[in-house]
C-alpha cells in the first residue's frame, strides 16, 4: 500500500510539471520586403514628320525616283514619311498648301514646274518650315537646301562631246530637243549647252523642239524638225526618254544624214545603246533617279545637325562607251 502511494505521487508530480511548462511559441513569419516604387516610364521619343510632294509619275525617271525615296525610308521609325505624287501643277500647289498647314517638321518638293511652285514654297519657308527642293530648282533663294545633279553641267558636257565628235567637219547643223522650254531645269540645261557650243565655230544650231521628258513628245518634236530641215547632222536632247522617241521618228523617216544624238538621264535603253555602240546615240549626261535617296540623306542630316549645306548639287558626268559599265547599276527604265 505504501509502495502504491509512492507511485501515484510520482505520476501526479509529472503531470504538474508538464502543466507548468509554457507551450512553444511559433516562429514569426518573415516580413515581406517593402515594395519598391516603380520607375516612371521614359517619355516616348518624338517622331518627326516629313511631307514630300512629287510631280506626276508620268515618265520612267519620276517613277524610279519615287521608288528610290521609298526604299531609302523603308523601316524608318524616327521619321514619319508622307510621299505623294501630284496629278498636275494645280494639284501640286494645293498639295503643298495642305502640307504647309499640316504640322510637318520639314517639307520637301520636286516641283513639276519650279516657276509655278515658287510662291507656295517660299510661303512654306517663310512660315519657318525647313524646305528642301529636289531636282528642279525654284526661282528664289528662300529654301533650306537644293538637292540635284548639275543641270548646267549636263548641257556643258553634251556640247563638248558634240563639238569634239564633229571636230573634223567644216559645217555642222544641230537641232535641240528641250524639256518644257522655259522652266528652270530646261533653262539650266539649255544655257549650259548654249554657252559651250559657241566654242565650236563649225557648229550651227538650226532649230529646236520640246521633247519634254517622254517618248511621245520626243517623237513628235523630232518629226516636226525632220519635216522642217532636209539635212541635220546631230541632235542635242535633254532627256533619254525623248531620245527614244526621236530615234523612232528618225528611223521611221529613213533619215541617214543624222550621225549623232546625245541624251540626259541614264535609262537602261540608253546605256545599252551606248554600250553596244550600234546606234546614233553615243553619249548621255548622268542624271539618275537616285537623287531621291540623296534627298532622304540630306533630310536626315538636317535633323541630326540642325543644318545642311544650301547647295547639295553634284556635277553631272558624261557617259560614253568608255565608262558606261560604271553606271549600269544606276540605270532606270
Amino acid at each position: 500500500m505504501k509502495k502504491l502511494l509512492i507511485v501515484l505521487l510520482a505520476v501526479m508530480m509529472c503531470f504538474g510539471i508538464a502543466a507548468c511548462t509554457p507551450a512553444a511559441t511559433p516562429a514569426p513569419e518573415p516580413e515581406a520586403p517593402a515594395a519598391t516604387p516603380e520607375e516612371p516610364a521614359a517619355p516616348a521619343a518624338e517622331v518627326l514628320r516629313v511631307a514630300v510632294s512629287l510631280p506626276p509619275a508620268d515618265n520612267a525617271w519620276q517613277a524610279a525616283l519615287k521608288v528610290s525615296m521609298e526604299e531609302a525610308v523603308a523601316g524608318d521609325t524616327a521619321i514619319e514619311w508622307t510621299i505623294k505624287n501630284a496629278i498636275d501643277d494645280v494639284d501640286q500647289t494645293n498639295m503643298l498648301t495642305t502640307f504647309k498647314d499640316g504640322g510637318y517638321d520639314l517639307i520637301a518638293c520636286l516641283p513639276g514646274d519650279g516657276t509655278l511652285q515658287t510662291a507656295i514654297l517660299v510661303e512654306i519657308y517663310e512660315a519657318g518650315i525647313p524646305t528642301i527642293i529636289i531636282d528642279r530648282d525654284i526661282e528664289s533663294d528662300q529654301k533650306t537646301s537644293f538637292v540635284a545633279e548639275d543641270n548646267y553641267t549636263c548641257g556643258v558636257v553634251a556640247a563638248d562631246f558634240i563639238g569634239e565628235w564633229f571636230a573634223d567637219k567644216d559645217s555642222v547643223s544641230i537641232v535641240n530637243l528641250r524639256s518644257y522650254a522655259g522652266i528652270p531645269i530646261d533653262l539650266a540645261r539649255f544655257n549650259g549647252f548654249a554657252d559651250t557650243i559657241v566654242n565650236y565655230a563649225n557648229i550651227s544650231v538650226i532649230g529646236e523642239g520640246d521633247g519634254e521628258f517622254n517618248q511621245t513628245a520626243g517623237y513628235q518634236a523630232m518629226s516636226n524638225l525632220l519635216a522642217a530641215h532636209s539635212h541635220i547632222d546631230g541632235v542635242f536632247t535633254h532627256d533619254d526618254e525623248a531620245v527614244s522617241g526621236a530615234m523612232a521618228a528618225i528611223e521611221e523617216q529613213g533619215r541617214t544624214d543624222i550621225q549623232l544624238i546625245t541624251g540626259m538621264g541614264g535609262t537602261i535603253s540608253a546605256l545599252n545603246r551606248i554600250k553596244a555602240d550600234d546606234t546614233i546615240q553615243k553619249a548621255t549626261a548622268s542624271y539618275f533617279p537616285r537623287i531621291g535617296a540623296q534627298a532622304v540623306e540630306v533630310i536626315r542630316e538636317f535633323f541630326a545637325n540642325g543644318t545642311v549645306p544650301k547647295d547639295n548639287v553634284r556635277d553631272s558626268v558624261l557617259i560614253t562607251k568608255a565608262n558606261v559599265d560604271q553606271f549600269m547599276a544606276y540605270a532606270y527604265e
